[in-house]
């Protein structure tokens, strides 16, 4: 097959061009069911959206052309991550609101699905039970539509990673619990089958898979193909990444005996070698989260890929704010510990457990302080650092801080920004696509 990489130029015929130079829409039936996936994991209303979730431009242009095509049957699903950020915690309904998707929706006529509310279908993946949207596994024509990411677990986030949306909140979580993270993702794309990846490139995101770690930058791509492993071999590599070294894809390689070698590929468009990167996709916590306020004190290492992305998220913006009202602040030589990866070494009042996994896993501690929850709520978080890592006066003042933040959030008085978003100001960051 084919893999198109077009230069985005905000019109309507560079995504044609895209689908028409990979033949795109050419097992396309006007007359069937056609499903568009995007990445539209979660997104806290402050968080900026820029390579972190599918833009409603891409999407639109999507409808257009499928419209174009004669197609009547047209749906948008995703299932975001529920359960963080407290009440204010991200649903689909939110996210298809937070990224423009629900005005596209109105505006065509289209349907919007809630992965989240089911009907699923228990299936097994490679010896894992995971409970999997009916809807994405009986579509008749399953366009995927990622976003151009790296990701400190699976190094990429492109099309094989964004049908992990299509489980159900349990499934997503062992997912991560299982040690198995990659093999499972390349068991649900057995399962489920793109027909059509169209990776959006508008923006990409270094050290995601958010915006509290990541970086975002001004990429203007389109990257498609009906082959989805051929799709996110090209777009590892614009990124930067080795696509020998995600394992999702070394696995889809060696069971379906593909090659890795972009030279194996045919590719139209741009030349390859005039569009890579060399992005990042590890993030440590605390170096990304903690010293750029140069707070020191609190060890937060790389956790590997048990800790699933409800924790994490949860996890980073509360390091975030703790970082934000405590600039320069040494927290004392503190440890903190999360998902089923990390164990400490040692039974002492400086260790915090984050999580239930972390709870689990060092089980043995007694003088720990446990943080529970699956994932533990923001205010939970918030309260057991300030409790372990700061003197009384500090906690309290900062507590009364945040209180007073909190009401202005609430009255729309108040918008909370971290240091590092200030990038997003300028004018390469269009909230318009959004």
């Amino acid at each position: 097959m084919t893999v198109s990489v077009v230069r985005f130029d905000g019109s309507l015929d560079s995504l044609r061009r895209a689908i028409e130079l990979c033949n795109g829409f050419e097992q396309l039936d006007s007359n069937r069911r056609i499903l568009i996936k995007p990445n539209n994991c979660f997104r806290h209303p402050i968080q900026p959206p820029y390579g972190m979730v599918t833009t409603s431009t891409i999407t639109e242009l999507i409808v257009q052309l499928l419209l174009e095509h004669g197609c009547r049957d047209i749906s948008i699903g995703e299932g975001a991550i529920i359960g963080i950020f407290d009440e204010l915690a991200p649903s689909t309904k939110r996210g298809f609101q937070g990224t423009g998707i629900d005005r596209v929706a109105k505006k065509y006529g289209i349907k919007l699905i809630d992965f989240n509310k089911g009907p699923f279908q228990e299936l097994d993946l490679g010896g894992i039970k995971a409970q999997v949207s009916k809807t994405a596994l009986e579509t008749h024509f399953l366009i995927n539509v990622p976003v151009l990411k790296t990701h400190f677990q699976t190094k990429v986030s492109l099309g094989f990673k964004n049908l992990k949306g299509c489980l159900n909140k349990a499934s997503k979580k062992r997912f991560h619990t299982s040690d198995k993270l990659d093999l499972l993702i390349y068991w649900l794309n057995e399962a489920i089958k793109s027909d059509l990846v169209i990776i959006d490139g508008i923006y990409m995101l270094e050290k995601g898979p958010e915006t509290l770690a990541g970086v975002a930058h001004r990429k203007d791509l389109i990257i498609a193909s009906p082959d989805i492993f051929e799709c996110d071999v090209i777009g590892a590599t614009i990124l930067g990444i080795d696509p020998s070294e995600v394992d999702h894809l070394r696995e889809f390689a060696k069971r379906h005996n593909r090659s890795l070698d972009i030279s194996a590929i045919q590719i139209k468009g741009e030349d390859i070698e005039s569009v890579k990167e060399h992005l990042e996709w590890q993030f440590v916590p605390d170096r990304e989260l903690l010293s750029p306020k140069g707070v020191t004190g609190l060890s937060a290492p790389y956790p590997g890929q048990t800790l699933c992305c409800a924790c994490a998220a949860t996890l980073a913006l509360a390091l975030s704010i703790l970082a934000k009202d405590n600039p320069k602040m040494d927290l004392g030589g503190a440890h903190l510990y999360y998902g089923l990866e990390l164990k400490p070494e040692r039974d002492a009042r400086d260790v915090l457990l984050y999580g239930n996994c972390a709870i689990k896993n060092s089980k043995g501690l007694k003088n720990a302080t446990r943080i529970e929850g699956c994932p533990p709520t923001l205010t939970k978080t918030l309260i057991a650092l300030m409790r372990v890592l700061l003197n009384r006066p500090r906690m309290l003042t900062m507590v009364f801080v945040r209180f007073i933040k909190l009401i202005g959030i609430r009255l729309g008085i108040y918008k909370e920004v971290f240091p590092k978003w200030e990038r997003y100001r300028s004018k390469e960051f269009n909230k318009k696509h959004f």
